[in-house]
């Protein structure tokens, strides 16, 4: 579905050169559910901006290139024809990206009928409504008379999932969907993704800092930290701590066990910081890291299709 090869996205006009995703690779199967994890800052939401090339000035893709079912493109702007038809994008935040002044049914009617030229008022309205039943929203026909503002947080994130289906998509990019809503709206929008990636074989990038929710649902996961790629590893190697890369495990370290008596919660020391050009021959993840050396401050380590980590000191698996 999507194959992307050593991408880089810097800022422009930085000193000194500063790198926002540096040298990521990744692939995406159909049905697949693939999850990209890591801290604020480590350029989650940017690298999925960049697949549908939506990200502008200041940042500027400089190298790599992106696939789309085998079809590869170094520039940008060649991905919009793909916005829609080929990506849907859920954001975090349903609030900000429904319009305030427009009902939900106008909202879902605009969009139904931009995609389809062929299709009537009539039509759309009909298709909105099922859209709605599909999320399940009940009452949909009473709800497209609503604004957003008329909704719960839940309902406006159904509401974002039934705009991001209605372009019948073949990949959802779901940026964080649960972060402000309640634990038991949040495991039924989970629950919501799940069925429609087995019903239709949507394929659907799911991102989180939540490693815990990633082990559950996803078959892969990515992390990332400072723009770079640390460890690809599949849902059961996670859930088995089968980890190779010490960010990772820190990252799993960070989930509170019920199961254990702790006297206090884990977290990694010091900040993530900015990927720059004095990281070009070092580790970006030294400076926080308990198995740093020499080789980390003079050597940076490689990812490879053979190797699923970035690092010179990699964790035994157990």
């Amino acid at each position: 579905m999507i194959h992307v090869h050593n991408l880089f996205v810097e800022l422009t006009h930085s000193q000194p050169r500063t790198y926002i995703l540096r040298d990521i690779s990744l692939e995406l199967k159909k049905g697949e559910i693939l999850g990209i994890a890591g801290e604020s800052g480590s350029g989650k939401t940017v690298l999925s901006k960049t697949l549908m090339g939506l990200i502008k000035e200041p940042l500027i893709k400089t190298d790599g290139t992106i696939s789309i079912k085998g079809e590869k493109y170094s520039t940008l702007s060649h991905l919009k024809k793909y916005r829609g038809r080929f990506f849907s994008m859920i954001f975090q935040n349903p609030s900000a990206s429904l319009n305030p002044v427009f009902t939900v049914g106008y909202q879902l009617i605009e969009t139904l009928m931009t995609f389809n030229k062929e299709m009537n008022k009539k039509e759309a309205e009909k298709e909105a409504v099922k859209l709605l039943s599909e999320v399940e929203i009940d009452h949909p026909e009473e709800r497209m008379k609503s604004y957003p503002h008329n909704l719960s947080g839940g309902m406006n994130q159904r509401v974002m999932i039934a705009l991001a289906l209605s372009t019948n998509p073949e990949i959802l990019i779901a940026d964080e969907p649960t972060t402000a809503l309640d634990v038991t709206i949040q495991a039924q929008i989970i629950d919501l993704l799940l069925k429609l990636n087995k019903q239709k074989s949507i394929s659907i990038i799911f991102i989180s800092h939540d490693l815990s929710l990633l082990q559950t649902i996803c078959d892969n996961i990515l992390i990332l930290y400072a723009g770079e790629l640390m460890e690809k590893i599949s849902a059961s190697d996670l859930k088995s701590d089968m980890i190779r890369h010490p960010y990772t495990y820190a990252l799993k370290s960070c989930i509170p066990d019920i199961n254990k008596k702790e006297d206090f919660l884990f977290s990694i020391p010091g900040t993530i910081k900015s990927n720059t050009a004095e990281d070009d021959n070092r580790c970006v993840f030294h400076d926080r890291c308990n198995y740093m050396t020499n080789i980390c401050e003079t050597k940076k380590p490689k990812i490879n299709e053979s190797i699923n980590y970035k690092c010179h000191h990699p964790l035994l698996q157990k």
